[in-house]
């Protein structure tokens, strides 16, 4: 049975490297009549930033006559296994890779002998000379840019990256104008509302144009760069002067950055993309990781156990003097920046400064002017912690034996829950357009956490089905991954219901701002010790208790908790019903036990 996402997969792929060439879509394929041709048939660019596959199955062997979109084989990435089809008709010659091995994008597959067939071939760039521009200047260059220079050039956009994104924030550049790079080198790294992504490159050459500056907002199709290709004739010139500036020094050079900034050297140990971005995010330089994969492939869990000191790190040979020079010179740099970056801070004191908001933190502008375009309900309420700080004791010696930490937001959480149960509305949101509310099956709550890298929520799905010890599990496991920047695409959407632990912080009452599309949040205050009246059974006196002297005070962990709800489908009502459900799910949590399912 055909295939038919691969076929559509590989027809867009066609499609994509015309336009990529700066063609137009009549002239994305060149096609003409040969008869016994031998055509190599390449692996594709298949997206997401991948960069490399491992074979997993041939479909095909020497001398076996295939037909256009006939299975090939099958590779697997990071992401996905996917069955590669084929564009072309005729007898395989020759298959250049084993089963098993890792096979880089762009390299041959198999080489396919048409019998009479049409054969997909790249043309070489029409130029086409615009008119009233006889001079370009770059944005990041003083040295203009001729018609001549200008025909030559390859516009290197940024691709769909998928899940609906239309725009990225550019953190960094690997290149500048001037430099040589070749195929799959790095290009810059940009970052969406859900990862962050390394761009590489699909063609070889010099960078004539860089079009966009760091902390850019860039949306899908813009081009980044412009490449002027290897062998063109009005790059050859400052491409042979570009290259010939001492290529040890240069390799010497970038292995010293390599090691000192502890960023591990691209492409050159056999790895995984989500390894390498692994490697990255710890500082490891995979060159001292042991491999203990199939033809020395370094694996995820050999990172790990070189990051958890279970692995010794592998032996390496002595740099030479002039990168050890390179590499103290480099240290010194470093030490007197970050001195005079001390001292001009010091300075500060008197001047303003403009600083690029980037990041995590560009995220929250976006989200944060949309949240509060809506109208927000707040509603406070005081709840007493007596009664749930003795069921956590009981609780915490023995799943402290069972490596549990039981604090007291897993109660929290499994309490909001049990209490959505009465008021689903609250885990609802309202679908585009305004004109109806979805009801959602399942309580995916996400918990605020403060990172390094700022404010994140990952989620906790289907909290209905779980119970306190499941909760407390997985709520390690997303702290965990949150500090060491790990966590996944996965694990911070589908939120339905919010809730802000600030009082880890300080502060007892606060106005949490509602997580579009969802339509209420809670945010917590911190524990406090206060005098309360109680009755004879420790509870909250009630007035004629007080009255009649038979209250007494007494001291009470109380909790302040701040609800916020979007106002044009929550009425107040609902939210203080709300707010009442949890706080007896807190104050009496055998009742909360007694109920859960």
């Amino acid at each position: 049975m055909m295939n038919r996402s691969a076929q559509i997969l590989c027809k867009r792929l066609i499609v994509n490297r015309g336009s990529a060439l700066g063609l137009g879509k009549a002239h994305s394929m060149n096609l003409s009549r040969a008869a016994g041709t031998v055509v190599p048939f390449k692996l594709a660019d298949i997206g997401e930033g991948i960069a490399e596959v491992e074979l997993l199955k041939w479909f095909v062997k020497e001398g076996d006559t295939i037909k256009t979109f006939d299975r090939v084989c099958e590779v697997q990435s990071d992401k996905a296994t996917v069955e590669i089809t084929s564009r072309y008709a005729g007898v395989i010659s020759k298959v250049h890779h084993g089963e098993g091995d890792i096979v880089k994008v762009g390299s041959t597959l198999v080489d396919i002998t048409t019998e009479g067939q049409q054969v997909v071939s790249s043309p070489a760039p029409t130029p086409t000379v615009a008119p009233a521009a006889p001079v370009k200047t770059g944005p990041h260059t003083h040295e203009p840019i001729s018609l001549e220079e200008e025909s030559t050039l390859i516009p290197f956009k940024l691709a769909d990256i998928g899940e609906g994104i239309a725009e990225v924030e550019l953190m960094k550049w690997f290149v500048k104008e001037g430099d040589v790079i070749r195929a799959f080198d790095r290009v810059c790294e940009v970052q969406s509302d859900k990862a962050t992504v390394e761009i590489t490159s699909r063609f070889g050459g010099v960078v004539a144009r860089v079009h966009s500056a760091e902390g850019d907002v860039v949306k899908v199709g813009s081009t980044l760069i412009d490449i002027r290709a290897e062998g063109s004739a009005a790059g050859s010139t400052k491409t042979a002067s570009s290259t010939a500036v001492s290529p040890s020094a240069s390799a010497q050079s970038s292995e010293v950055h390599s090691r000192v900034a502890g960023v591990p050297p691209v492409g050159k140990y056999l790895t995984t993309p989500a390894v390498r971005k692994i490697a990255k995010e710890n500082n490891i330089d995979l060159g001292l990781v042991q491999a203990t994969g199939p033809k020395g492939r370094i694996v995820k869990e050999d990172v790990l156990a070189f990051l958890s000191g279970k692995q010794q790190p592998r032996a390496t040979s002595a740099p030479s003097s002039s990168a050890s020079a390179s590499s103290s010179t480099s240290t010194n740099s470093v030490s007197t920046g970050a001195g005079a970056s001390k001292a001009a801070v010091k300075d500060l004191g008197r001047t303003d400064q403009r600083v690029p908001i980037r990041g995590i933190q560009r995220l929250m502008v976006k989200s944060m002017t949309e949240s509060l375009q809506i109208p927000h309900l707040t509603y406070c309420e005081e709840i007493a912690f007596d009664r749930m700080k003795q069921l956590r004791e009981s609780l915490k010696t023995d799943l402290g034996k069972r490596g549990i930490k039981l604090s007291f937001m897993p109660f929290i959480i499994k309490a909001a829950s049990q209490a959505l149960e009465h008021y689903p509305v609250l885990n609802s949101s309202i679908a585009e357009g305004g004109k109806e509310m979805i009801f959602h099956s399942n309580h995916n709550i996400g918990v605020a956490m403060d990172t390094p890298k700022g404010l994140i929520v990952p989620v906790i799905h289907q909290v209905q089905l779980k119970s306190i010890l499941d909760i407390a599990v997985e709520l390690g496991e997303l702290q965990d991954a949150a500090a060491k920047g790990t966590l996944t695409e996965a694990q911070l959407s589908g939120g339905t219901f919010s809730i802000s632990n600030i009082g880890s912080v300080g502060g007892t009452y606060a106005a949490p701002v509602v997580v579009l599309p969802q339509v209420a949040i809670g945010a917590l205050g911190r524990l406090q010790m206060v005098p309360r009246y109680v009755n004879k059974r420790g509870e909250p006196a009630d007035f004629e208790s007080i009255e009649n002297g038979t209250a007494v005070v007494a001291p009470v962990t109380i909790m302040n908790v701040s609800w916020s709800a979007d106002h044009r489908v929550v009425e107040g009502a609902t939210i203080a019903r709300f707010s009442n459900k949890f706080k007896q799910y807190i104050e009496n949590p055998q009742l909360m036990v007694a109920e859960m399912r």
